[in-house]
């Protein structure tokens, strides 16, 4: 019944070191552990399987979004690169689209979406004029791309006015989505304003993959 929480203390290692391994950038240990660490992630998703209160038509629906993030991971090593980032940028967008495709497929809209919705058109905006001057040839890609990841939190936080996910399913894929989107914004800040030192960015990424697994196993609750 539990067997999905079994890899959840490898999960928050390959965090840590993966935080580590980014700021020192590491490219050799990040070319490993941040497919891995998505991997383990899958593995749990896939371990919910055995779990009573899951959905296994939604589980697979998140395994389809976690394997294309898979995928980008192995693209996304060198994000100083633009060749390996434009790609990134293309597998990224098609697997957030998947996410918000599958929460909306199994909650629906509410009535609530359209404030929600508002508000993270403001957010976009704003974060569209942060980083506008730093853009570069990326304007037409992170202008999509920085609408998709919005998009795809607003879906998610819309499963928490709904009744098809359980509550406590619903707050893990809200929390796994923003802490996805916050992990981009300081991404977004290193590359398109200034270089710093990734403070959240890698434990948001790999840490809202490990929540988004972990919702699968809490769907029926």
């Amino acid at each position: 019944m539990y067997l999905h929480l079994i890899p959840v203390p490898i999960h928050l290692v390959l965090i840590a070191v993966y935080l580590v391994a980014r700021n020192r950038n590491d490219l050799k240990k990040t070319a490993i552990i941040q497919p891995v660490a998505t991997f383990v992630a899958m593995v749990i998703a896939t371990l919910s399987f055995f779990s009573p209160q899951a959905d296994h038509s939604y589980t697979i629906w998140i395994l389809v979004g976690m394997g294309l993030c898979f995928l980008a991971d192995i693209f996304n090593i060198d994000m100083t690169n633009d060749k390996i980032l434009y790609a990134a940028i293309g597998v990224f967008v098609i697997a957030y689209l998947e996410y918000a495709v599958t929460f909306t497929r199994f909650s629906g809209f509410q009535s609530q979406d359209w404030i929600v919705g508002g508000i993270f058109l403001l957010i976009y905006i704003f974060l569209m004029r942060l980083y506008w001057k730093g853009l570069g040839n990326f304007k037409i890609p992170i202008l999509i791309y920085g609408m998709v990841m919005p998009f795809m939190v607003t879906r998610a936080i819309s499963t928490l006015f709904g009744s098809s996910f359980s509550l406590l399913s619903a707050i893990l894929v809200t929390v796994g989505c923003t802490m996805l989107f916050l992990g981009d914004v300081e991404y977004g800040l290193h590359r398109f304003r200034r270089p710093l030192k990734f403070f959240f960015g890698p434990i948001c990424y790999a840490g809202g993959q490990l929540l988004i697994a972990l919702s699968c196993a809490y769907f029926l609750l």
